[in-house]
């Protein structure tokens, strides 16, 4: 039987960018067409796709009905989604949608060549770049560490242990950058927490913070970490280290 080539493309409007994607998804083989709103994310919920891509436009918080709806959608029939959009959309997204429901997460500027290959050969392919969860409460800490990150892998970002866990149970992951001091749930206990999933058990973790007394530190070398740094750390330095972690893994 042939393998279908349907594109879901779900978008609020259309946009030069948008309707670039759609050529390149065109130029890919593939049979791309939009779907703007709920009813018509309904009417063509029961058609056999390869890839629903939804495209997050400028404002998506009052999205709710929609995202609603395509979470119950992909739970009836067992499809996910790959999401493009900033890391802040996604965020308001993941409050509406099931992570687990999630295929791949592409933050803008686009990666053309990793989006297409997600589309295509689906989330699972081999030749991704690495990806890094960033675990930390401080937005400035995980843009600043993002931001020295990003050119060579795929980071994501977490402002807590609630909201790392759900990443991780939604997308494979490489290795993880754990602040320790964070409301509600300490970095400790969130490494207990990921090691206690499946895909977390060999996970390596690197705690990433500016504790550096020796209870703490003891605290931590008894859960076995991958490493220890502190935020001082220059941007040379941790490329190193999680060159380094990614190489032993």
């Amino acid at each position: 039987m042939e393998t279908t080539k349907k594109v879901m493309f779900i978008s609020t409007k259309e946009t030069l960018i948008t309707n670039g994607l759609i050529n390149k998804l065109k130029g890919a083989g593939l049979e791309p067409y939009y779907v703007y709103n709920s009813e018509q994310l309904v009417a063509h919920s029961e058609e056999n796709h390869c890839a629903i891509i939804y495209y997050m436009d400028d404002d998506v918080t009052g999205l709710g009905e929609l995202h609603a709806t395509l979470d119950a959608l992909c739970a009836e029939y067992g499809k996910k989604v790959i999401c493009v959009g900033s890391q802040k959309q996604y965020d308001v997204f993941l409050g509406d949608f099931t992570p687990t429901r999630v295929a791949g997460f592409f933050e803008r500027p686009l990666n053309m060549e990793l989006f297409l290959k997600c589309v295509v050969e689906g989330p699972g392919n081999p030749n991704r770049k690495k990806r890094i969860l960033v675990v930390d409460d401080d937005v400035r800490q995980r843009q600043l560490v993002r931001g020295w990150l990003k050119e060579k892998y795929d980071v994501s970002m977490a402002n807590g242990g609630p909201q790392a866990i759900a990443l991780l149970t939604a997308q494979e992951c490489d290795l993880v950058l754990l602040d320790y001091e964070m409301p509600i749930v300490s970095g400790p206990q969130v490494m207990e927490m990921i090691q206690s999933l499946p895909q977390g058990k060999d996970l390596p973790i690197v705690f990433l913070t500016g504790k550096n007394d020796e209870a703490s530190i003891r605290r931590v070398l008894e859960l076995h970490p991958a490493g220890y740094l502190l935020k001082s750390v220059s941007d040379a330095e941790l490329l190193k280290k999680v060159e380094d972690v990614l190489a032993k893994a």
